[in-house]
C-alpha cells in the first residue's frame, strides 16, 4: 500500500500533463513516502493517452484510461476507486494547483477528516466566477458550511474517510467537488479549510467551462444539489 495517491483527472492536456508531474513529484520526492500518480484520463483527441503511456515508468503513474468520456466526477470516482493509499490528494491537472502549497495539506492530514484548499485570489475566467457566485448562493441554502471555496480542486483526505458514501458523489458531474462538499456536510465529516496559491492554466482555456456551457451545466448541477440533499 502507497502513502499517498494523487488522483489527476485528464483530458486534453497533451502540452501540460509532463510538466504537472514533473513540478509535483520534484516536491514529493521530498517526503519519506511511497506514491503513485493516479492518472484518470477520459479519452482525450490530442494525443494525451499516447504521452502517457510514454512517459508511466518515468512518473511512477497508473494509467487508469477510457475511451469514452466519463466526465469529471466520473473520471475522479475512478481514481478513488482505483487507490490502493492511506491518503488520498486530489488535484486539477492543468498546473493551477500549486506543489509549495502541499506541506501545509500534509502536516494536518489527521487532525480532520478532509483538508481542502481555498483560492482567495481566484485566477479563471469571469464566467466560471459567476457561476461559483450564483451556485454557492444555492448550495448555502442546501448544504450551510463555512467552507469559501467548495469548488476547489485540491483535496486531500483518507480513502477510508470517503470510500463508504461513493455513491452520493454521482450527482453533481462538472460540480464535483461542490458535490463532495454537500457530502462531508451530509455525513457530518470534517473539513480544514487551508489558503493556496491558484496559478494561471499552463495549457490556456479551459477544456470544459465554456460560455455557451454554463447554462446547461448550472441547471443540471442545480437539480443534482437538491437530489443530493434528500437522497437517503
Amino acid at each position: 500500500m502507497d502513502d499517498l495517491n494523487i488522483i489527476l483527472p485528464v483530458y486534453n492536456e497533451k502540452e501540460t500533463i509532463e510538466t504537472v508531474l514533473k513540478e509535483w513529484s520534484k516536491e514529493l520526492e521530498k517526503y519519506k513516502m511511497s506514491y503513485h500518480f493516479i492518472v484518470c484520463e477520459d479519452g482525450s483527441k490530442d494525443g494525451t493517452k499516447e504521452l502517457l503511456k510514454s512517459i508511466k515508468e518515468k512518473y511512477n503513474l497508473i494509467l487508469n484510461q477510457k475511451e469514452k468520456r466519463r466526465g469529471y466526477g466520473g473520471a475522479v470516482i475512478s481514481g478513488i476507486k482505483t487507490s490502493q493509499s492511506k491518503y488520498i490528494l486530489c488535484l486539477d491537472s492543468d498546473g493551477q494547483c500549486d506543489p509549495d502549497d502541499f506541506p501545509k495539506f500534509w502536516q494536518i492530514r489527521d487532525s480532520t477528516d478532509v483538508v481542502m484548499g481555498w483560492r482567495r485570489k481566484r485566477i479563471d475566467c469571469v464566467q466560471r466566477k459567476i457561476f461559483s457566485l450564483f451556485f454557492k448562493s444555492v448550495f448555502m441554502i442546501l448544504f450551510p458550511t463555512s467552507i469559501h471555496d467548495p469548488s476547489a480542486p485540491f483535496v486531500l483526505f483518507k480513502k477510508k474517510n470517503i470510500t463508504p458514501y461513493l455513491k452520493y458523489l454521482t450527482f453533481l458531474n462538472e460540480g464535483f467537488w461542490w458535490n463532495f462538499v454537500g457530502l462531508c456536510v451530509k455525513k457530518k465529516l470534517s473539513i480544514a479549510e487551508i489558503p493556496i496559491k491558484h496559478r494561471e492554466r499552463k495549457g490556456g482555456g479551459t477544456q470544459v467551462y465554456h460560455l455557451h456551457r454554463i447554462p446547461s451545466i448550472a441547471v443540471r448541477n442545480l437539480w443534482g444539489a437538491i437530489r443530493l440533499k434528500f437522497v437517503s
